[in-house]
């Protein structure tokens, strides 16, 4: 199943780099290491920036914000009877689709990929692929701090203990208890929405 994982994320960095260089770009002569300050400097920038947005939010993103934390809400009050029938669920999804997001969302695998698609634009040149990268380092490192602080913070019991899913430690050090937000679930999705935001391939978008 490794294995398997392993090619598709591989076939995945193969296509990235492919429409990469496809996409129109410029010739590159900035010494290897002034790029790498400037993208180290972009990187810091960004993830200061993420964490300082809510203070430039408009009323649009603060009813957006209040529309997510409401639509949270519900789902939550029929959280463990969704989690049941997902779970019956599983055994008619195939093994690769159900064990992809995991893998993905690994923080190891997950940082390697953003590594690798940053090191590639960053040897041959290619700031499509710079850029990416870029972003995947600073959107990955921002939510991962993100969501482990929130973990600790919440304190909420996983899924599958006797505890139930309306029992809380906040700041807790016990793993049990540090469930929600999912950090997987984090990383797939910034990674996927980074992709999908700087590739013009409809293959790569999906």
């Amino acid at each position: 199943m490794i294995n398997y994982l392993n090619r598709i994320l591989f076939t995945t960095l193969f296509l990235i780099t492919c429409s990469g260089f496809a996409q129109k770009k410029v010739k590159d002569t900035t010494k290897t290491w002034d790029l790498v300050k400037y993208d180290f400097n972009a990187s810091l920038r960004g993830v200061g920036n993420a964490f300082t947005q809510p203070l430039r939010w408009k009323k649009k993103d603060a009813l957006t914000f209040a529309g997510i934390a409401a639509g949270s809400a519900i789902l939550y009050s029929f959280d463990e009877q969704s989690a049941d029938f997902f779970t019956q669920q599983a055994e008619d999804v195939p093994i690769g689709i159900r064990e992809f997001g995991r893998y993905l969302g690994n923080p190891q695998n997950n940082y390697a990929i953003s590594a690798g698609i940053y090191g590639i634009g960053l040897l041959t040149k290619n700031e499509k692929m710079r850029k990416t990268g870029v972003l995947l380092v600073a959107s990955g490192f921002t939510v991962g701090l993100i969501s482990s602080m929130a973990k600790t913070a919440i304190g909420r019991a996983r899924p599958g203990t006797e505890f139930g899913k309306d029992v809380f430690k906040p700041f807790s050090k016990e793993g049990a208890f540090h469930s929600m937000p999912s950090g997987h679930a984090a990383l797939v999705v910034t990674t996927a929405h980074v992709i999908a935001k700087q590739f013009e391939s409809l293959g790569i978008k999906i």
